[in-house]
């Protein structure tokens, strides 16, 4: 059974080229990756930080869930991601792991407005008969999430 994930990216050093390079790791590791657009957000808890640029990308695996973590960790490690990068208000790459196999795992990024909208952009359209090998949510599981969320549909 392949494991269906959904990432966000985001970057505020470099974000083109960061961006980039994150996604051709995710394409080397993933083997096939579906991608958001990219768009700029304000920085929110990252005083003196310049805009982001974020992307949305869905996946699939046969990696657990432990694997595939330390997989970003890595890629963020070789992208110039550090320990202090945070403090410092210098992101060169930040890969998260929004949701698992349908599991939201990180609540507080996956409500995001701006999340929603790259899901949404990046979502549509992605059918399992298409991309047998990609997550390919239905429009129920982000429909659900918005209605159990109490948050408005974009």
């Amino acid at each position: 059974m392949r494991n269906k994930v959904i990432l966000c990216l985001g970057s505020n050093t470099d974000c083109e080229a960061n961006l980039k390079s994150a996604d051709e790791l995710l394409l080397a590791y993933f083997g096939s990756v579906r991608f958001s657009e990219a768009a700029y957000t304000k920085p929110v808890g990252l005083p003196g930080s310049g805009l982001f640029l974020n992307q949305v990308a869905i996946a699939g695996t046969d990696v657990p869930l432990e694997g595939v973590r330390q997989a970003l960790k890595g890629m963020e490690k070789q992208l110039g991601r550090m320990p202090d990068s945070k403090r410092k208000g210098e992101i060169p790459i930040d890969i998260d792991l929004l949701l698992w196999n349908g599991t939201i795992l990180k609540p507080a990024d996956w409500e995001k407005e701006y999340v929603q909208l790259l899901f949404r952009s990046v979502a549509d359209g992605c059918h399992d008969d298409e991309r047998s090998d990609a997550y390919s949510p239905s429009v129920g599981v982000y429909d659900q999430f918005i209605h159990d969320s109490g948050t408005q549909s974009l």
